[in-house]
């Protein structure tokens, strides 16, 4: 094992079985790591099965050595993948082979922390979004843990990071995007979520946990939406509500099909 190279770990059925299928992110697979013991789960022979066809070398070991491995405190189901780290898509790129009208973003604006990036990254995918655009500065980065608190969905998603997120927002709008921001505020601007048809293709922006979108990002968005809360708290976390929106806009476009 080369000491210069920075591995990653990739463990659990479903996350290894959406590398190995899908791989969004073009991470280079050096292994997969069985614990003997899991050999016989159907699952895991699924798993296996497609790591052949792809030339992915197995290595099977003992479940002591395995756990020594795969961290004990981590539910690994027995089995976990050795990667490179995740390699960011090109957003020019994915826009200009995208031919239909069917593209479904989200922009994250300074959402920093780790829980709440891996569980938006979980939603996305629960929703049928295709990707993420993140900030290179002010934003939560890649890792095993957004990976693990995922389940999985990392490997299924494009994740896109700009420069500018002001400036992305302008190139989505010479591409035809409708541009939806998220806001805790009511103002006579601002809709309910229950007030929007949402239209294709479409980038859904939300803000940084404390302080939400940024003032130019805000003015760079088409409709500006709030949920509509009745308890006496006032507020959502920023993954909760990324999945009611998101809910939303399937249910729309579901029942409009």
């Amino acid at each position: 094992m080369d000491k210069n190279v920075n591995y990653e770990y990739i463990s659990g059925i479903n996350p290894v079985y959406s590398l190995i299928t899908r791989n969004a992110g073009n991470r280079k697979i050096y292994e997969i790591i069985l614990n003997l013991s899991r050999k016989k789960d159907s699952k895991i022979q699924n798993i296996l099965t497609e790591a052949r066809k792809k030339n992915i070398e197995i290595v099977e070991l003992e479940s002591a050595r395995f756990n020594s491995i795969s961290h004990e405190n981590i539910n690994s189901q027995g089995i976990c993948a050795r990667v490179s780290s995740y390699n960011y898509c090109n957003l020019d790129e994915y826009l200009n082979k995208k031919t239909d009208s069917e593209s479904k973003l989200i922009v994250l604006d300074g959402v920093t922390d780790i829980g709440n990036f891996g569980s938006i990254i979980r939603n996305c995918n629960a929703f049928d979004f295709e990707g993420i655009i993140i900030p290179k500065r002010r934003s939560a980065a890649l890792n095993e843990r957004v990976s693990r608190i995922s389940a999985g969905a990392l490997e299924e998603i494009k994740i896109f990071r700009v420069v500018n997120i002001v400036k992305t927002l302008k190139e989505l709008k010479d591409k035809r995007f409708w541009i939806y921001g998220t806001t805790l505020d009511i103002t006579p601007e601002v809709k309910y979520l229950n007030e929007v048809n949402f239209t294709l293709p479409l980038a859904l922006v939300l803000g940084s946990e404390d302080k939400g979108m940024s003032r130019l990002v805000s003015a760079s968005c088409d409709i500006i939406i709030s949920i509509k809360l009745s308890g006496r708290m006032q507020s959502l976390n920023v993954s909760v509500a990324s999945g009611i929106i998101l809910y939303k806009v399937q249910e729309q476009i579901e029942r409009e099909n």
